[in-house]
């Protein structure tokens, strides 16, 4: 793992990627805790008209990112269209910072934030790119170290607001750090990109047309991996729909203790997502993926079943090591399922990702509306080990990928 983190440091170009990994945690955990409060209480949408915009973000999202993934495999011009992304992004929050109205919310969190980061997964593929480039054997670790960056800002940047408005900072101030660090990964890739052999990338053109390269997406191994992986994923978003109301209305906790459990979760993501490199010498992908849903679903069932804090609380290392194998392994899962297409491949991140969004809404909604939090909470359980044993059914323990999918 020393000699990951010393390839990182050594290679300018991973230098980039990773610290714009970092920033771009940085714009997303700025906004996402309080982008709800913001269009509800400050703003005045409705609660109908919030949900709406999310669905339309989830939407704009998933059809650009599938879009953008062909076009910069076709192109090859993954560092443009992220100097272009950054700055469409960097736009979006400066106009709900500056204008502070319900129209200009909708406009940024519709469409100019879901275009900005909808080649989110293209920073992704180019990791991905540059570790196998940069790394040779390495490339595994290197990558979860990359992914653990992303991750880093979740833990660091909520705690910093918490305290920035407890001491009396506007709410819509949020904006401003988001905005800072779109700007600054903006100037990153137009900028500061390596000149010479030590920025360029073995990245061919993939010579397909529209239509062929979708195709190449809609096969039916590859959508059965993308719903497999979905289900595992979509599993830990029911988790955070519902982690806040089962601890408070269930457990008995307090909403320091949401706050505090959650951050504890996340702290201890981290180190696991690092040895997630290590674990995949000895399992393949498929493998290390079912292991960490098989776990995550643990934790949720004992999670439903928790009647003290105290207890609850112990299970801060369960769910961490699941949500830290799941939300790192998967990436790069599917990321291998178009190993010759980086763009198109990253985009499964994206497709994957609105498939889970989409089982989280509709196992909160069925759980909600038959059973309680609690049986909500185990509901996520089921469906995780469903897409568990669908995985394993696909790829068992094998290795190595199948040759087509």
């Amino acid at each position: 793992m020393l000699s990951s983190f010393a390839i990182i440091l050594r290679d300018p170009l991973l230098r980039l990627v990773t610290l714009s990994l970092f920033l771009t945690g940085v714009a997303i955990s700025s906004v996402m805790p309080y982008a709800s409060l913001i269009a509800v209480e400050r703003l005045g949408l409705s609660d109908t008209a919030y949900s709406i915009v999310l669905m339309t973000a989830s939407s704009v999202m998933v059809v650009v990112s599938v879009v953008a993934g062909i076009v910069t495999d076709q192109r090859a011009n993954r560092r443009q269209m992220l100097v272009v992304s950054f700055l469409v992004a960097t736009a979006g929050y400066s106009l709900v910072f500056f204008t502070r109205s319900p129209v200009a919310f909708i406009i940024a969190h519709t469409t100019l934030l879901p275009l900005g980061f909808s080649v989110f997964s293209q920073l992704f593929a180019l990791a991905r790119m540059a570790g196998k480039a940069r790394g040779g054997r390495h490339a595994d670790e290197i990558f979860a170290i990359t992914r653990a960056s992303f991750s880093l800002a979740f833990v660091i940047t909520p705690p910093l607001w918490s305290l920035a408005l407890a001491s009396g900072v506007e709410l819509i101030s949020v904006y401003v750090s988001a905005g800072l660090a779109a700007i600054v990964c903006f100037s990153l890739f137009a900028f500061v990109w390596p000149a010479g052999p030590r920025g360029q990338l073995d990245d061919p053109k993939s010579g397909l047309r529209f239509a062929a390269a979708f195709r190449e997406l809609a096969r039916p191994g590859l959508l059965a991996r993308i719903v497999a992986v979905g289900l595992i994923t979509g599993s830990n978003q029911l988790y955070m729909a519902v982690f806040g109301l089962l601890i408070v209305k269930g457990i008995g906790g307090s909403t320091s203790d949401v706050g505090r459990f959650h951050g504890a979760i996340a702290l201890l993501e981290i180190p696991f997502m690092l040895m997630c490199g290590l674990a995949l010498r000895h399992m393949s992908k498929s493998g290390l993926i079912a292991a960490g849903g098989t776990i995550y679903a643990g934790f949720l069932f004992l999670f439903a079943s928790m009647s003290s804090m105290t207890l609850t609380y112990l299970l801060v290392v369960p769910a961490a090591i699941g949500a830290a194998i799941i939300l790192s392994i998967s990436i790069s899962y599917l990321q291998d399922l178009l190993a010759a297409r980086p763009g198109a491949g990253g985009s499964l991140m994206a497709v994957s990702n609105f498939f889970g969004q989409m089982v989280a809404a509709g196992t909160f909604a069925l759980g909600t509306a038959v059973t309680s939090y609690a049986g909500t909470a185990m509901l996520g359980g089921v469906v995780g080990l469903i897409g568990v044993s669908a995985l394993l059914a696909m790829d068992g323990w094998r290795k190595t990928m199948p040759a087509e999918v």
